[in-house]
């Protein structure tokens, strides 16, 4: 039986750079999420590509897409990163949680409310459990659980997969964010019917809250789309501070600028709220660091079980 051999300095990140292009349709946001510049990846897709003598990417097309024959190397790719990762993570499970190490994906507005109180006790139990933690919005929180970069995320349901486990964790009402200076800023609570539409900023539908926003039955189209439109929460909230007008946004959320110029106000018509869940692989299990931080967190939710 003859082996085809030959030596190859292709590696696993190798694998996960042509993936987070893939999947970013970008090499500058590919290049941002790998934390290396858009030169360094470029090089990496081009090592790949000599070595295996095929074109993987069309980079003039917009947006960056990959060809007939990258399109079956990432089938792969994936296959060998998720074995690599479980082996890994087997590996580490070895050591137990005394030496283990946890990735967590999860919004700004959960990072600040949730996980940090639980990753303050469990620090004090476990001091050499190296924990990582990444804030992202939610499409990409369940893309960084279904690609085992994260141990577990913290997000509404956004993919819709059969390896995706989603346990309720805290539900979030709507509420009104504006300025201190607003008329409506000293009301304990204000209608639907209040609201200009004229002064709203919308959010952009990439997000989870933008998306919840869009498919809102009962809500007047004006104060879903907004003259001015920001990409996440934090320009919104910057916005308001500087007086360019309002929104509708998740409590959690409204909160993560601690400012005196901002104020958050229960609108009782609405009855929008979005429900953030713990994101887990299905039928794999966490690691025992993993489990132990889970414990702590779970409890500071409104909606989780245990």
């Amino acid at each position: 039986m003859i082996f085809h051999s030959k030596n190859t300095n292709i590696g696993i990140r190798h694998f996960r750079a042509a993936l987070a292009l893939a999947r970013e349709q970008s090499f500058v946001r590919a290049a941002e999420i790998l934390g290396v510049v858009p030169s360094a990846l470029t090089e990496t897709i081009k090592q790949i590509e000599a070595d295996c003598g095929l074109r993987l990417f069309d980079r003039e097309a917009r947006p960056v897409t990959p060809t007939a024959a990258g399109g079956e190397f990432l089938v792969a790719a994936r296959r060998v990163v998720s074995d690599f990762d479980l082996a890994l993570h087997d590996l580490r499970r070895v050591g137990g949680i005394e030496r283990g190490a946890v990735k967590v994906a999860a919004a700004p507005s959960v990072v600040l409310h949730h996980l940090a109180p639980a990753l303050k006790r469990f620090h004090a139990e476990h001091p050499a459990v190296e924990v990582t933690v990444q804030d992202d919005i939610a499409a990409r929180v369940g893309a960084l659980v279904l690609e085992r970069a994260v141990d577990f995320g913290i997000a509404e349901r956004w993919h819709e997969s059969e390896q995706l486990a989603y346990e309720p964790f805290h539900s979030d009402p709507f509420v009104l964010v504006c300025h201190a200076a607003h008329p409506l800023a000293g009301r304990a609570e204000v209608a639907l019917a209040d609201l200009d539409a004229a002064e709203v900023i919308g959010l952009d539908e990439s997000t989870g809250t933008g998306k919840r926003i869009a498919a809102a039955t009962g809500l007047p189209k004006g104060l879903q789309n907004g003259r001015l439109r920001a990409h996440g929460t934090i320009a919104q909230l910057t916005m308001i501070s500087r007086g360019l007008g309002v929104a509708l946004m998740p409590e959690l959320a409204a909160s993560v600028i601690q400012s005196p110029d901002l104020r958050r106000i229960p609108v009782r018509d609405l009855g929008l709220r979005r429900t953030l869940c713990i994101v887990t692989r299905s039928r794999i299990g966490l690691s025992p660091a993993a489990e132990r931080l889970l414990a702590h967190l779970r409890p500071l939710g409104s909606v989780a079980s245990g």
